[in-house]
């Protein structure tokens, strides 16, 4: 996210437009390949449903009490959703990466607009 935000910010208040175009390359590229990494954690996020789907369509009126039992614990499992958290801190998922974009946007923007005020004060 730092990588992120120091791009966003040289992007902004280049004033070279060939500069501007190479740093706003970069950050396209960079955050691509997370993005791919977030699409893997949404992708793991959305077996979730898939699972309690596939345990809800299972016909066990007809079927051996041990069946019924394995399939209850299942069921009550499946209610515990399979996340990708690196360092225990935030998941990757869709969500999470719209979050990061906006704050390495936010971040950008109130560096280049103190840049701007300072310049505006001197």
């Amino acid at each position: 996210m730092l990588y992120s935000c120091t791009v966003a910010y040289f992007m902004l208040t280049s004033n070279d437009i060939l500069k501007r175009v190479n740093f706003a390359i970069m950050f396209v590229i960079m955050n691509i390949c997370v993005f791919a990494v977030f699409f893997n954690g949404q992708r793991i996020f959305n077996q979730n449903d898939i699972l309690r789907q596939a345990l809800a369509d299972v016909s066990w009126t007809d079927k051996p009490h041990w069946f019924k039992k394995t399939l209850h614990i299942m069921m009550t499992r499946a209610h515990i959703d399979l996340e990708i958290r690196p360092f225990g801190i935030y998941v990757l998922n869709y969500l999470s990466f719209k979050d990061l974009m906006k704050t390495t946007f936010s971040v950008g923007n109130i560096f280049h607009s103190k840049k701007l005020a300072t310049q505006g004060l001197q």
